[in-house]
């Protein structure tokens, strides 16, 4: 193994090629029950996956090579991300969970995503001496086989969803949704029914390679068109591992992950339950919801990308929600990581009680334009003062009704430029004249 093995969320790569071949996934089973043993905790973990034709050899190269390790493997099969960190902070007895995943990307792909005992992701710096302990592993055990998956596990997993909200309350919508053909397909339906909701699925039926394909969080329309025709409430598209929910309103409308933190920010400042006022989200979420949230005097902070730097920045805050433009929604009075199913049963229940979604979800937003400039030197922008005098300059020139962000990608030779304004004409000419500036001072690739 060479270079970083976990990323922002965790490993993930082309399936069954490095990192995710046969000698690296057996060596992390075997350094994760290590590692367990050395911290104090349950040599036991909670493992689940996807709907990918990969996962369950993944599932069984680390889970096998933890059970022959001397640790005690729990396999419930296909489940949500979700659903591993609800259960691991409801039974209290695992050390740890893992799911194989990929999130949202494409069947080819796949993941393992690791869940702390408290249910949260893994910190960095436990990540990081887990990287240095499978290092060190000279030859992995041989895995042993996982056998039949404990399919009790997704039902206690809908009984915990269920607990966090009143008797029936979808009672008389009737709402559709799209399970991305991903770890959501065998339980939405039972859920949503379960609270009373008139439900019709979509893209629910895995074959091991259609995950995520032209479906789901990413790829709305197909949703967005049936909810229209079928005179819908309302639709809920999810992705592959189902801790996003993406939102269409009755006339189609696709809503975004600053539309729920508007809607349900609303409902838990009303009902006295956000701490502090205040809301979290990314650097990426758009200006309007910020000036919105004002307006409630509910107050905005803002974190760096990534759902992980998101609960981190709850906690520092004392914040009850936070969330992502993508549609990663964390409610603290119910979890630590976001879950579609209870972000879109939340928001879904305030529209029930309120109004519809097409009226609640009034956020205004900005004009945004995102831009990436292929670069030739990675410079650290303080130490190119001509392109940091440009950044300053613009941001002066927007003073307040506008916002610049000038981040390089953490992956590629990019430098990712969004641009935010009163107009879109402005947004363009001005994310325009950053790029011009970039390629002057940092060189076109």
């Amino acid at each position: 193994m060479r270079g970083r093995l976990f990323g922002t969320d965790g490993i993930r790569g082309v399936a069954l090629r490095p990192p995710l071949d046969a000698a690296t996934v057996t060596a992390l089973g075997a350094a994760l029950a290590a590692h367990l043993a050395e911290a104090g905790r349950p040599v036991r973990i909670l493992l689940a996956g996807d709907t990918r034709s990969s996962t369950p050899v993944l599932a069984e190269w680390l889970g096998g090579a933890f059970a022959a390790s001397g640790g005690e493997v729990v396999w419930a099969g296909v489940l949500p991300t979700p659903a591993v960190s609800q259960l691991v902070r409801d039974a209290g007895s695992f050390g740890a969970g893992v799911v194989v995943s990929a999130s949202h990307n494409p069947a080819a792909d796949n993941g393992i995503k690791l869940v702390s005992e408290r249910g949260t992701k893994w910190a960095e710096s436990d990540e990081r001496r887990l990287e240095q302990r499978l290092r060190a592993v000279a030859k992995p055990p041989r895995p042993r086989k996982l056998g039949h998956a404990d399919t009790k596990l997704g039902e206690r997993y809908l009984v915990l969803l269920q607990q966090t909200l009143p008797p029936r309350p979808l009672a008389g919508m009737s709402i559709v949704i799209d399970a991305a053909n991903g770890a959501a397909s065998p339980v939405a339906e039972r859920f949503f029914r379960s609270l009373g909701a008139e439900i019709e699925m979509i893209c629910a039926a895995p074959d091991g390679t259609n995950i995520n394909a032209g479906c789901g969080s990413l790829h709305p329309g197909k949703l967005a068109h049936r909810v229209a025709a079928a005179g819908a409430d309302a639709g809920v598209a999810l992705d592959g591992d189902a801790d996003r929910a993406v939102l269409v309103t009755a006339a189609g409308r696709v809503l975004s992950g600053d539309d729920v933190l508007l809607v349900w920010g609303r409902a838990l400042a009303a009902a006295g339950r956000l701490p502090g006022g205040v809301i979290v989200a990314t650097v990426m979420s758009n200006l309007g919801l910020e000036v919105a949230l004002r307006r409630e005097s509910i107050r905005l902070v803002r974190c760096p990308v990534g759902d992980r730097e998101v609960w981190d920045a709850m906690e520092r805050e004392g914040a009850a929600l936070g969330g992502e433009q993508s549609g990663h929604v964390i409610c603290a009075h119910h979890a630590v990581t976001g879950d579609g199913l209870l972000t879109a049963a939340h928001v879904l229940a305030v529209v029930r009680e309120s109004g519809p979604l097409e009226t609640l979800a009034d956020l205004e937003r900005f004009p945004q334009v995102l831009r990436n400039v292929r670069v030739a030197h990675r410079v650290p922008l303080a130490e190119v003062p001509p392109l940091a005098e440009a950044i300053a300059g613009v941001e002066r020139r927007l003073a307040g009704g506008g916002r610049v962000l000038v981040r390089y990608s953490g992956t590629e030779p990019l430098l990712r430029i969004m641009v935010e304004a009163a107009t879109d004409e402005q947004a363009h000419a001005t994310a325009e004249e950053l790029i011009a500036a970039a390629k002057q001072h940092l060189g076109e690739a």
